[in-house]
C-alpha cells in the first residue's frame, strides 16, 4: 500500500512538472497514444491497474508533427517533443529530460527523495 501511494504521490508530482512539455522528427515508432503500464521502486515492480487509477488520467500523445499532448490527473497541454529512435526529449518547465526508448516501451527513471523510480509507458495499438 505504501508503494502506490508513493508511487501515484510521484506520478502526480512528475507529471505536473512535464504537463506543458514534449519534440518528434515525425518517426513512426513514437507517434501515437502512450499508457502508463508500470511504476518501480526498490525493486518491486507494481502495475499501473493496481493503482487503480484510469488510463485515461495519465499519457502521452505523440503526434506526427513534432507536438504532443501530455495528460495529468485527466486535464492535457499541447507540447512539443523530440525523437531520436532511442530516447524521447521533454522540456518541462525549463527542465530537460529523457525519457528512454527500447522495443516499444518508453521508461521515464526519476529521484525523488533519493529513490530511484522508473515509469513505463506502452503504445495502444
Amino acid at each position: 500500500m505504501k508503494v502506490r501511494v508513493m508511487c501515484l504521490v510521484l506520478c502526480v508530482f512528475v507529471f505536473a512538472s512535464i504537463f506543458c512539455g514534449c519534440g518528434s522528427n515525425g518517426n513512426a515508432e513514437i507517434i501515437g497514444k502512450w499508457v502508463p503500464t508500470t511504476a518501480k521502486t526498490d525493486g518491486e515492480t507494481i502495475s499501473y491497474s493496481e493503482l487503480g487509477i484510469d488510463e485515461d488520467q495519465f499519457g502521452l500523445d505523440f503526434k506526427d508533427s513534432s507536438n504532443c499532448t501530455v495528460t495529468l490527473a485527466g486535464i492535457s497541454c499541447d507540447s512539443a517533443y523530440t525523437f531520436n529512435g532511442t530516447s524521447v526529449d521533454l522540456t518541462v518547465n525549463g527542465t530537460a529530460y529523457k525519457l528512454s526508448y527500447d522495443s516499444g516501451v518508453l521508461t521515464m527513471v526519476l529521484n525523488y527523495d533519493n529513490n530511484r523510480i522508473e515509469f513505463s509507458f506502452t503504445k495502444q495499438r
